[in-house]
């Protein structure tokens, strides 16, 4: 008996203190489990943390305009780190370069200097980026060089670069521009390859346009956009009749003729067109038709156009790709603008317009039903109460058809109607348009819409009023498909990826360190420094003895009640 209660106590305490282990187990778990749940809570925090900082960073990576009195003002609120005593010196523009300045403070206790630099340099050029920003902004809201003059002028800003100078930042800038229109129209035909099912046979629509109205124009532009859900441009061509800078150096071909042979092999020519400016719209779209398989490995095998029969005449009679015949697909508002021209009064023939139109793009994939409602217009209006013209019409609208399924009596209103002498003038028109045959050029076609928006858009940075040369046109050009594909916002990559790309390349090809200083700028963005020479010529060393980081050379300093008085306010009423 004793040793079976001893047995059983023994038994009970084993699992009494397997309970406790166990217990004991699942505590040590639950804290790890704990422990890591706020190291993970705790890391997401440096990381929110982390990256609100990066945003706010980035939040401030922008330009600003501020008057000199201020800038100074805030100045003096520091302390020299050369003396340590309050600041209180002299400012100097050492160098200024259009919108770009590079001040320079010295204090007039110890002459230690200060610079500050008002922009960074473009990463692959001597350039500065506040500059190249500039000449970018006048093409997009369509100001030369004198519309800027006048907007700096207006804010109390210095002028830009000098007008040879400001030729050459536009020579600079089509570059960077140009790269990443190219780019924007490769990702523009993939996403026209994905929509068709990853058929490298599109279907495009095209159309030409003039700088200036007419047909004596020295500049012409054309674009090919894709028939997508969301259409973008997939391909631009230009046209020059005129080079400048070749009309410039005719003075050189009987005073240097040496000069002017060396100016003709150093010189890229911008007049790559001679002919009739009419004939300008058929030759781009061709070259661009030539150039869809070498440079994007497609093929343009429907092309949507206006009335004008002269590009796909050219492009039937010089077939871009062997074997292969190019399908023309009839725009549908110039197609619609065909029926009651010149027969009708202006309200009846817009409305027969927009009937017709209507009919196409609700029936342009079946030619039977096209047919149909196409005759449906004219029927409908040609009907009267001896002889009534109803049967292809839609019982949605049309009232004879309503009035019959409630049982009610129709009659037609000839006061309102448009005479059948009138309609009989028009008819041979619908005869030719609304036959099966011509019909045919509609089915499966589309719009021009997306070419006029896009002209839209580049008449804007290029007014047909104002003269440009083939560069500013070029480079209206490029980022006018920029904006077009991408939106505004997608400029910024002007300044960011060709410049990401490029920086690998000029460490490989740098020989040599330069010597760099630290500085501060207005833009809140750190500087390419380097001893390079600047737009103006002029090069600068700077003092290294007597020189530092303006971020180091000045100590902030507590202000005291009497010091916030003597802020100063810019903006205000005196």
């Amino acid at each position: 008996m004793g040793k079976r209660n001893n047995a059983y106590k023994n038994k009970s305490r084993k699992s009494v203190i397997k309970r406790i282990r166990s217990e004991n187990l699942k505590r040590k778990r639950d804290y790890i489990s704990s422990s890591s749940a706020n190291e993970e809570s705790i890391m997401s925090m440096q990381n929110e943390s982390t990256s609100s900082k990066q945003n706010v960073n980035d939040n401030l990576d922008f330009n600003l305009i501020i008057h000199m009195n201020s800038l100074i003002s805030l100045l003096k609120q520091f302390i020299c780190s050369g003396c340590n005593k309050r600041w209180d010196g002299s400012t100097t523009i050492k160098e200024r370069n259009g919108l770009y300045i590079q001040l320079e403070f010295m204090c007039n206790h110890c002459g230690f200097l200060t610079r500050l630099y008002s922009s960074p340099k473009m990463r692959n050029g001597r350039r500065h980026e506040i500059n190249v920003r500039l000449a970018i902004g006048g093409t997009l809201c369509g100001l030369g060089r004198s519309g800027i003059m006048k907007l700096l002028g207006s804010l109390n800003l210095p002028p830009p670069v000098q007008e040879h100078k400001y030729r050459e930042v536009q020579e600079f800038i089509l570059n960077y521009v140009e790269t990443a229109q190219e780019q924007s129209m490769i990702d523009a035909v993939y996403d026209a390859i994905s929509e068709a099912g990853d058929v490298e046979d599109l279907t495009v629509s095209g159309d030409g346009a003039w700088l200036t109205r007419g047909f004596s124009s020295l500049h012409g532009i054309a674009a090919i956009c894709s028939t997508t859900s969301k259409p973008k441009v997939i391909d631009t061509n230009w046209c020059s009749k005129k080079c400048s800078k070749c009309q410039g150096a005719e003075s050189l071909r009987h005073v240097n003729s040496d000069l002017f042979s060396t100016f003709q092999e150093n010189h890229e020519c911008q007049l790559n067109f001679i002919g009739a400016s009419g004939a300008m719209e058929k030759e781009m779209i061709y070259e661009m038709f030539c150039g869809s398989l070498p440079k994007y490995d497609i093929k343009y095998i429907s092309y949507i156009g206006d009335g004008d029969a002269k590009v796909h005449k050219y492009l039937t009679t010089n077939p871009p790709y062997p074997g292969v015949t190019i399908r023309k697909l009839e725009d549908t508002n110039h197609f619609a603008k065909r029926i009651g021209k010149g027969r009708l009064t202006d309200g009846d023939a817009i409305k027969f317009k927009i009937y017709f139109a209507k009919a196409i793009r609700e029936s342009k994939t079946d030619l039977d039903k096209l047919y149909e409602k196409s005759w449906t217009i004219f029927n409908h209006h040609y009907s009267t109460d001896i002889e009534p013209m109803h049967d292809w019409c839609d019982p949605q609208w049309c009232k004879y058809l309503q009035a019959k399924s409630n049982g009610q009596q129709f009659t037609h209103n000839s006061r309102l109607a448009i005479p059948r002498a009138c309609l009989d003038l028009i008819k041979p028109a619908f005869l030719e348009l609304c036959s099966k045959t011509s019909l045919a050029r509609v089915v499966g076609g589309g719009s021009q819409n997306a070419n006029e928006a896009f002209h839209s858009l580049l008449w804007t940075m290029v007014p047909k009023h104002r003269f440009c040369s083939s560069t500013i046109l070029r480079t209206a050009l490029g980022l006018s498909t920029i904006i077009y594909n991408d939106g505004y916002s997608s400029l910024d990559k002007l300044f960011t990826s060709r410049e990401n790309r490029l920086l690998q390349k000029l460490k490989k090809d740098k020989k040599s360190a330069t010597t760099t200083t630290a500085t501060i700028m207005t833009t809140t963005a750190t500087a390419n420094n380097s001893s390079s020479e600047s737009d103006d010529e002029f090069s600068f060393i700077p003092n290294n003895n007597n020189f530092a980081d303006t971020t180091q050379g000045l100590i902030a300093l507590e202000l005291s009640e009497d010091d916030a008085d003597m802020d100063y306010e810019p903006g205000g009423d005196d």
